[in-house]
């Protein structure tokens, strides 16, 4: 194996062990007649739990969300988050409060969260460390030690 294709297959083995993109929750908000449809754009979490704070002066109308996976109380509403890529909800109420919808969202896989709309994640509350798929990095090093020691014995 010549020295740039052991180069690039490092290289490779490297980009694909690299952790995969935070999640994110970003929100959406059109005005209409009676009402505020709102759009949440779920990125990255294929499985977990967003928590929007409805503002004074708003009410829940409907969500296309499975009702089964969806609750409201005192002003909050929790959407459980399986493989979704969007969730669309109404509320009614005055169209200035569209700037005072506040969220949270968190991924069960990994343990991140965040805000929603503020486009990235943060640490865990808990201190824990990210999850990564298991058994991934370690193959990955041992296939770059096998294509390393490969090339130094064909020297």
């Amino acid at each position: 194996m010549t020295p740039k294709r052991t180069l690039l297959l490092c290289i490779l083995v490297f980009l694909l062990a690299a952790p995969a993109a935070a999640g994110s929750v970003a929100r959406t908000i059109t005005p209409q007649e009676g009402g505020l449809d709102i759009t949440l754009t779920v990125t990255g979490i294929p499985v977990g739990g967003i928590v929007e704070t409805l503002p004074d002066g708003c009410t829940w109308m409907e969500t296309d969300h499975p009702a089964d996976r969806t609750r409201v109380s005192s002003g909050k509403v929790a959407f459980a988050v399986i493989g979704e890529e969007t969730i669309n909800y109404r509320a009614q109420g005055p169209q200035d409060a569209a700037e005072a919808f506040t969220g949270t969202w968190e991924d069960l896989l990994t343990g991140e969260s965040g805000a929603v709309g503020a486009g990235g994640a943060r640490d865990p509350g808990s201190g824990a460390a990210p999850k990564e798929a298991p058994g991934f990095l370690p193959a990955a090093a041992l296939a770059a030690l096998a294509v390393a020691y490969r090339w130094r014995c064909s020297r």
